[in-house]
């Protein structure tokens, strides 16, 4: 069956699936030479550098794009895809985390929560960095301007946050061919620079990487970490794996991306060893004079691009969490006819801006903010290799030796990388470890949460079918109406259908009880989405099954389903049961701060008829209180 991912790709671009992943995947590690190296020279020593620190440098760079992004990522992690979907929670689903028993697993659940975590909060920096460093580039071409670099990105920001909620199926198209132009203007400058000093080419060999972190040991953490900037976007790849597949996006890495990006490097690497004073900002003094003011407005489209990336990579992996169960439900506006994965997420898009508009207030710089920028990427890139090798031990059947040796190789490099960017917490790590603790305390609450709500409805009701069996009803009141009651406890009675028997003494002539079950894979099938059970002469059970990056619209999959049964869906009335969480009175221990997180979470989440597509003019709820 063709999803509505695959139409979609080919209304895309109207050139190449390769020039559509330019746009969408590779937005954040291609604006990435617009600070990397500048902050390796200055981690070396600024303008004390020499020319075999800048080989060095470039050494590590180029190497760390190799094992990093080509052979763990294209080469081995994109081909762990669910359902042709990738990114963390991708993992997450293959291995059941989200349901099955853990048993001595816990520590892989715990890895997959800490990486989704530092990517929502990764959401808050890369935008606030990439235009920053864009911006930033008139203070090469016009430093009488300089002090406007920080209003001019704020407002940058500001535009880009508000412009999502008109959607971007349509700009989307552009992105590919300006990141095309973007890449080829890298490699092309990359280029004129090694043509000046020819011999930075040397610096392929790896041995002036090793050298330089032997010669500077008392630095080399602060090294490794400016040099993990040159990789940031590496998640990226695997996020976006849904759209293109990996094949499409190994060809734009292989022959696009990656030669305009290590062109660049050594371009601007050779223009330092020419010019010292060009650490000011080696990428903009790479290019020739007159070419500054147009490459100024292609790097700030390329950053708007980056952001535009981030943001909905940050939209996606929201909504995936909410239907996992991990995030409160927040209203999601769908802004394609064609593609599920086009969504808004209105609160989620201000908390961004706020952030990002602050961030960028309070660290003014793009040299500032790297010291707080890549921490929660390597915190997610070590999440994702630890659930990779999990999974290849799993389903995969590599040969204990190969299998030992891959995951040694891959959390080697990642915890190499982790451990450097530990380094900066003092100097502003702390803001986007705190902003991830901030989401993972969320995540644990409401999942605990929803973990008490279902036990105490087990307790307040009785299972369905003995509720059907029971002949004590037969004198209540009935009402000519059909009724649709949404279940949250599966095989349980629905409480609001227990408290309109047992309080009001009412029953209808036609129940129906639904109960919407999220797969552990991105889309189900039309023809497997739902199943009805006829109970008796007045009750049906119907189970509807979505998967976690589909649009829930539980009155289109339900009313054909009804129709078919001689049950009129236009006519029914849905019933809702909806919690008024009370949370203990006095807080004594750790379990009673998670329920009240959980009850302030549960008061602003949205409502079941809204996430459900319910009709509000034939939906009641029904309140009643769960204590925790």
């Amino acid at each position: 069956m063709a999803t509505s991912n695959s139409r979609d790709r080919k209304r895309v671009l109207p050139f190449s699936a390769e020039v559509g992943a330019l746009g969408v995947v590779f937005g954040d590690i291609g604006t990435s030479p617009l600070y990397a190296l500048k902050q390796g020279v200055l981690a070396v020593g600024g303008a004390q550098f020499i020319a075999s620190d800048v080989l060095g440098l470039l050494s590590l760079i180029t190497w760390s794009i190799i094992l990093s992004i080509t052979v763990k990522y294209v080469t081995l992690v994109l081909r762990a895809d669910n359902d042709g979907e990738g990114g963390i929670l991708a993992l997450f689903t293959l291995l059941d985390l989200h349901r099955s028993a853990l048993g001595l697993r816990w520590y892989l659940l715990a890895a997959g929560l800490v990486g989704a975590a530092m990517l929502i909060g990764d959401g808050v920096l890369t935008p606030a960095i990439s235009v920053l460093s864009a911006m930033e580039g008139l203070e090469v071409i016009a430093p009488e301007l300089d002090h406007w670099v920080v209003v001019l990105t704020i407002l940058v920001l500001i535009a880009i946050f508000l412009s999502q909620r008109l959607g971007t199926e349509r700009i989307a198209s552009f992105f590919g061919p300006v990141m095309l132009v973007w890449f080829g203007s890298l490699g092309a400058l990359g280029i004129y620079g090694i043509v000046q000093a020819p011999h930075v080419l040397a610096a392929f060999d790896p041995r002036y990487g090793i050298a330089l972190l032997m010669d500077h040991p008392g630095l080399a953490a602060v090294i490794l970490g400016a040099c993990f900037l040159a990789i940031t976007g590496g998640e990226a790849l695997y996020a976006d794996l849904g759209h293109f597949g990996r094949p499409v996006i190994a060809r734009a890495w292989l022959f696009v991306a990656m030669p305009g990006l290590l062109l660049n490097y050594y371009g601007q690497g050779a223009t330092l060893m020419v010019d010292p004073n060009a650490v000011r900002n080696p990428f903009y003094d790479l290019s020739p004079d007159p070419f500054d003011l147009p490459l100024l407005f292609l790097a700030a489209a390329a950053t708007v691009i980056a952001s535009q990336s981030i943001i909905t990579g940050v939209f996606s992996l929201t909504k995936q969490a909410i239907e996992l169960g991990y995030l409160p439900p927040m209203r999601i506006r769908y802004t394609s006819e064609h593609n599920e994965q086009h969504i808004y997420v209105g609160r989620l898009n201000w908390l961004l801006m706020i952030g990002c508009v602050a961030v960028v207030i309070g660290f003014g710089s793009s040299e500032k903010l790297a010291s707080a920028y890549g921490i929660a990427v390597s915190g997610a890139m070590v999440a994702t290799s630890i659930l990779f090798v999990a999974l290849v031990h799993r389903a995969w059947n590599w040969p204990r030796p190969a299998l030992w040796l891959m995951a040694v190789g891959l959390l080697s490099i990642d915890l190499a990388f982790t451990a450097a960017n530990m380094t900066k917490i003092h100097d502003g790590g702390w803001l986007p470890l705190g902003i991830a603790g901030i989401i993972i305390v969320v995540m644990v609450s409401w999942r605990r949460g929803l973990e008490g709500v279902v036990a105490q409805q087990v307790r307040f009701t009785e299972p369905l079918d003995d509720f059907v069996a029971r002949r004590d009803r037969a004198n209540d009141a009935v009402s000519p109406r059909t009724a649709i009651f949404l279940s949250r406890a599966g095989a349980m009675t629905p409480v609001a259908l227990s408290r309109l028997s047992e309080v009001l003494k009412v029953r209808f002539e036609k129940a129906v009880i639904v109960s919407v079950w999220i797969a552990a894979r991105p889309r189900v099938s039309v023809e497997d989405r739902i199943r009805v059970t006829t109970l008796d002469d007045a009750f049906v059970r119907a189970d509807l099954r979505f998967g976690y990056m589909q649009q829930i619209d539980v009155p289109s999959v339900l009313g054909p389903a009804l129709s078919a049964r001689g049950i009129d869906p236009d006519a029914a009335i849905y019933v809702i049961g909806h919690e008024r969480i009370l949370p203990p009175d006095e807080v004594t221990r750790l379990a009673d701060v998670v329920a009240h997180v959980f009850a302030f979470l549960a008061r602003n989440a949205e409502r079941s008829v809204d996430r459900f597509g319910l009709p509000r003019a034939r939906t009641m709820e029904i309140g009643y209180p769960v204590r925790l």
